[in-house]
């Protein structure tokens, strides 16, 4: 807030069309403080949601990302899911697996056998491996990779892997065989 306003509001503290301005301004920069140290205690409390539910990705990588909905974090912390949506947006966080966007660490996912849940980007990022590492002269299928899946407890359907396989930019089977 400028020095000059509050001089100017000493010297024409009489004239109330001056005063009135003045604290007009004063008011809307008040309010504009305000808002910012709310926008940033409520960014620090989704921050802090994530950490905590996220903690494996932090310490493991990507391959340990767990499902997260908006509509969790909101709840936890007391604010509508639009809020949190909307004070995320544009947001990154800096990691020790380097630099994601905050609405990253926000996926859906699959359960597994033993009760636990996984990821779409921890399963995306299974089927990626699996396919750098096949047989370039045999390659896997969408239905080999299911079974593989399944053998490590994720239960997905072909149709599942194959619009991964089409989101990772990775060609099927056939496109993929080299001779």
């Amino acid at each position: 807030i400028s020095g000059d306003s509050l001089q100017l509001l000493k010297k024409e503290a009489k004239d109330a069309a001056v005063r009135d301005y003045i604290m007009g301004k004063l008011g809307s920069a008040v309010w504009l403080m305000e808002s910012v140290i709310q926008r940033r205690n409520t960014l620090y409390r989704i921050t802090q949601q994530i950490v905590d539910i996220q903690k494996d990705f932090f310490e493991h990588g990507p391959s340990h990302l767990k499902p997260l909905m908006m509509q969790e974090v909101a709840e936890r912390i007391g604010m509508h899911v639009s809020t949190v949506s909307r004070a995320l947006a544009g947001k990154y966080m800096q990691t020790p697996q380097g630099l994601f966007p905050m609405k990253y660490f926000f996926t859906g996912g699959f359960a597994t056998q033993d009760g636990e849940a996984e990821s779409n980007r921890a399963i995306m990022l299974k089927i990626s491996e699996m396919v750098k590492g096949e047989d370039k002269r045999n390659p896997l299928s969408d239905q080999e990779i299911v079974q593989r899946l399944q053998a490590d407890g994720v239960d997905i359907a072909r149709r599942t892997v194959a619009k991964y396989r089409e989101k990772l930019s990775i060609p099927s089977s056939r496109q993929r065989k080299e001779y």
